[in-house]
């Protein structure tokens, strides 16, 4: 299956959707890489995975690149994922790299943080007062210079440990043109958090898959929900 031929698929669902021409968003995959999702991995389901989501990716970012965060109990930022890289960023860009944390335990606020100053907050700037800044010092924000709409997908296979700081961000995150897709994998949980989460807040969603091998056809109907476009058309 080539890249050309999901985006066909991604296509067929915002039709269905009534949402043919999406507006311009900018994508980005959140994927837990604690020592639970390593068999993930490993077999190749979390590569095939990525595949799929280039193609959203690819219909709703007008340079078809997709954002890639990695989390277990902190994140790291893989580079970003282009279509040059179909079938083979994750060994090349993650498994092989120095610079990911890899296996280990799961929270969500560090790489939700991430995401926000990614795409709406924009960098820490911190700012001393007084006599060769030895005093007071304040921490600002430089804005970002565009504000374009982002779809996060947000993918999971265990409870946080963190609940109470990632609500608070997620709570934040009305704020901005933001929409989380929160998609639970596997059967060890039942995402209690998550869910309530995007039964919660407007700009969230959750679907649960058992595992990933799942077809192409059911994982877009899945993530591009009507929700989802309901949102995107409010735009």
């Amino acid at each position: 299956m080539s890249l050309i031929d999901l985006k066909k698929k991604t296509r067929i669902v915002l039709e269905k959707r009534a949402l043919p021409q999406p507006p311009r968003c900018r994508v980005g995959l959140c994927i837990d890489i604690s020592g639970s999702m390593h068999n993930e991995y490993q077999d190749g389901l979390v590569q095939a995975t990525v595949d799929r989501l280039l193609a959203i990716a690819g219909t709703f970012d007008d340079n078809g690149e997709m954002e890639v965060w990695t989390f277990n109990q902190k994140y790291s930022t893989p580079p970003v994922a282009k279509a040059a890289d179909f079938g083979n960023y994750v060994k090349k860009a993650i498994l092989d790299n120095p610079n990911v944390n890899k296996w280990g335990g799961t929270n969500y606020a560090p790489v939700m943080n991430a995401v926000l100053d990614t795409y709406f907050r924009g960098e820490r700037v911190v700012t001393s007062s007084g006599f060769l800044g030895m005093f007071k010092k304040t921490e600002q924000r430089a804005p970002r210079e565009t504000h374009i709409p982002a779809l996060c997908l947000f993918i999971t296979d265990g409870d946080n440990s963190d609940e109470a700081e990632a609500e608070k961000i997620l709570r934040e995150a009305r704020q901005y043109q933001i929409y989380w897709q929160l998609v639970g994998i596997g059967t060890d949980t039942d995402f209690r958090f998550i869910k309530k989460m995007a039964d919660d807040l407007p700009n969230a969603g959750f679907c649960h898959f058992p595992n990933l091998k799942i077809s192409d056809e059911a994982i877009y109907e899945a993530l591009l929900t009507t929700e989802l476009c309901d949102w995107l058309r409010k735009l």
